[in-house]
């Protein structure tokens, strides 16, 4: 059983690092993505989004100007900054306190993504990966992403998906409803 589970992993966290071919051809504003993987007192969660939502927290209106494209490596290096200010993957995703997780590794990535036509040119995602060792982890019921929903105001709903011990999980979250029983 825990070769299936090690496979699952492996392909889990490798489907993060092919999102960008997955959402290069439909760059969808106001989509999130979430991977989660608990085996043992290990957690990793990946949360991915559209980095507009950087450049836009706290503005109501959408700036978006298309003359701006000629400096990629300009960009890339704001959005970067910009998501550096997210230190920590509680920023996205609320836990349980009694399951006693604390994260021992952060990652911060923005990839451009579609590059290949004028319509996409110039768009980016963003990923937070992290690692988390959980003191009990028997004790993570629920995972609540309202922290998110918070954070980003044109967020319309998160798509998470992952593997809790051999148990697969899928599940879309909305603002009114931001918690994943597990």
């Amino acid at each position: 059983m825990r070769h299936i589970t090690t496979a699952l992993t492996i392909a889990l966290v490798s489907g993060v690092g092919f999102a960008e071919q997955r959402n290069a051809g439909s760059h969808v504003h106001g989509l999130n993505h979430a991977t989660i993987i608990l085996e043992g007192n290990r957690l990793q969660i990946a949360y991915e989004f559209p980095a507009e939502q950087l450049a836009e927290q706290g503005h109501d209106e959408h700036k978006h100007d298309e003359h701006k494209h000629d400096d990629h490596d300009e960009k890339e290096h704001e959005l970067s900054e910009q998501l550096q200010t997210i230190e920590s993957i509680f920023s996205m995703v609320r836990l349980h306190e009694n399951a006693q997780c604390k994260e021992i590794k952060v990652t911060h990535s923005v990839t451009q993504v579609g590059g290949n036509d004028k319509e996409h040119t110039g768009h980016y995602d963003a990923l937070i990966q992290a690692t988390l060792e959980c003191g009990a982890p028997e004790n993570l019921a629920n995972l609540s992403f309202e922290p998110a929903f918070e954070q980003f105001d044109d967020i319309e709903k998160i798509e998470v998906e992952g593997v809790i011990g051999n148990k697969a999980l899928s599940e879309t979250l909305t603002a009114t409803s931001p918690s994943l029983a597990l």
